[in-house]
């Protein structure tokens, strides 16, 4: 189903699919010491899964920080995700793919209340979203498996690699 969303000038193309090839897999904005990027530098970051049989290149897709601006960040150049693989989008303002290294022109800022991920085909059209929901130093938030319907959190993320071992949620605490 595609929802077309008019304000204005601007239309906003939805695209509402359980079988989307492209999915958000697993992000963090909380990356402090687990997982570097080509810089040798910390910065967070989003996985992106494949769940196709064949391989796609997301040249001419975007990916956004804002509901506002889902075309935020465009793939320039081909950047190849495997058949049933995953890839790692580093958010860190450098505005870059150099091979198999790609830098947004955002960051993620998950004590702002109001970021989302999302994911646009070349035409606009958004493939996939997610609420950008605080997790705890180096830790992540993802499917509970490669393309699930369900999220959780991950104490040991799980970047470039399989998703498993997902923490339901954080548990309450409690102050007496």
């Amino acid at each position: 189903m595609i929802l077309n969303i008019t304000t204005g000038k601007n239309t906003i193309n939805i695209c509402f699919s359980s079988t989307a090839q492209v999915l958000i897999n697993e992000y963090s904005a909380a990356n402090f010491d687990s997982y570097l990027d080509n810089y040798n530098e910390y910065e967070d970051w989003i996985e992106l899964y494949n769940s196709s049989s064949n391989s796609v290149d997301l040249n001419g897709w975007y990916l956004s920080d804002r509901a506002s601006n889902p075309m935020k960040w465009n793939f320039t150049s081909s950047f190849n995700i495997t058949a049933n693989g995953v890839a790692v989008i580093f958010c860190s303002s450098r505005d870059e793919i150099i091979g198999n290294d790609a830098h947004t022109n955002f960051k993620l800022t998950q004590t702002k209340n109001n970021e989302k991920i999302i994911l646009s085909d070349p035409a606009g059209i958004i493939v996939d979203s997610v609420d950008l929901v605080p997790n705890l130093t180096s830790h992540s938030r993802g499917r509970e498996t490669n393309g699930s319907t369900n999220w959780s959190v991950f104490t040991t993320p799980t970047p470039s690699a399989n998703n498993f071992n997902a923490q339901l949620e954080y548990l309450s605490l409690i102050h007496i």
